[in-house]
């Protein structure tokens, strides 16, 4: 029997060198894209931050590379300068939390990871529910880490501005959920096991972390959700085909940079090594299940509307589905225009985007 490191080598293997054509993005998932104009001063505000917490050259660059305003301006495109500057810095934070795991700073500290998504989760609870989040010390909650601490400025701001308790609550969960998962996938790494698709999948749908994405997207329209609303299981099944959209996007154009830092935990790898197939046969097929999320997306909407109605919440169930639509095409518009992902420019053929697997994007 093969050991895990060997697997690992051999799913590497299969995958790294592999040119392979990206689908267009926009065909999967065709709703139209609305993004908001470049703001300087939201930039500088946004930079400002990242320097003020994120010390290390490296770690400054990729996320500089990000772009979280343009992520917002596209995933938001109708919310005001504070709500985009709020919106904004968790896209940075987010990528600048994430990161610290993709690119190897806790790799094989076992009880550190543990301790960073407690403490993260800790530090969102207080903000969110606390009477006064701005007083709070977040250096009390996480001594060690800025990717911790720095999340404060913003999180206390959603914690006092946000005007629906049943969005706040949902926001925890989800956001809880996400650290969860992304340690769970740390642990998966460090004792280089190969996922089975159904854990993958279950680990994948929270570590994207599109739903308190989309939670923060919900904040910036100021809108006083009702209690029942984020419980109900039309909501959360709209919310999960966003998700399902968003994770495959992310894992389709991310799979070239995440197999060059030899991870395995991407939808196109796991697809390749449990079914036999080959990467380009795995992105293809990743692809018809993001479309069919948008189909399924597109045949549920009649029935959120009629339950907005039925319940007296047609504006709100109405924001909700702009917000989940609105968060899948900017973040797919945003995935052609920075630099971390796809060799495209504008003016190409969205249809005509090639790459190699596990090798830097052409300069």
């Amino acid at each position: 029997m093969l050991n895990n490191q060997t697997n690992v080598e051999l799913l590497l293997a299969k995958c790294v060198g592999q040119k392979v054509k990206i689908p267009d993005f926009f065909a999967i998932c065709p709703w139209s894209v609305e993004v908001s104009a470049k703001d300087e001063k939201m930039e500088r505000e946004v930079d400002r931050w990242r320097s003020r917490w994120i010390k290390t050259p490296k770690s400054l660059k990729r996320n500089r590379i990000v772009d979280p305003c343009l992520f917002a301006r596209a995933a938001a495109p109708k919310a005001s300068f504070d709500e985009l500057v709020i919106l904004s810095k968790w896209v940075a934070w987010t990528y600048y939390w994430d990161d610290a795991h993709d690119f190897g700073e806790f790799d094989g500290m076992t009880q550190e990871v543990i301790d960073h998504q407690k403490q993260t989760i800790e530090l969102y609870r207080q903000c969110l529910f606390s009477k006064s989040p701005r007083s709070i010390n977040p250096a009390a909650v996480s001594p060690d880490y800025l990717t911790v601490q720095s999340a404060h400025e913003f999180a206390a701001v959603v914690g006092e501005e946000a005007l629906s308790s049943s969005l706040k609550k949902w926001t925890f969960k989800v956001l809880a959920n996400s650290c969860r998962a992304v340690s769970r996938l740390q642990h998966e790494f460090d004792k280089r096991n190969v996922l089975d698709l159904e854990t993958y999948w279950k680990l994948r749908m929270d570590s994207s972390a599109a739903l308190p994405t989309l939670a923060i997207i919900l904040f910036t329209d100021q809108i006083a959700f009702p209690d029942w609303f984020f419980d109900h299981d039309l909501v959360n099944k709209a919310a999960e085909l966003a998700d399902i959209i968003i994770s495959i996007v992310n894992d389709i154009a991310s799979a070239r940079y995440e197999l060059q830092c030899k991870h395995v935990d991407n939808l196109i790898p796991i697809l390749v090594h449990h079914k036999g197939i080959t990467p380009q046969k795995a992105i293809d097929e990743a692809a018809k299940i993001a479309h069919q999320a948008y189909l399924d997306f597109e045949a549920l909407e009649p029935q959120l509307i009629q339950l907005g109605k039925s319940r007296g919440a047609t504006y709100e169930m109405r924001r909700f589905i702009a917000s989940c639509k609105s968060e899948c095409t900017g973040i797919i518009h945003w995935h052609y225009h920075v630099k971390r992902y796809l060799p495209w420019k504008p003016g190409m053929d969205r249809g005509n985007v090639s790459l190699v697997l596990g090798e830097d994007l052409p300069k």
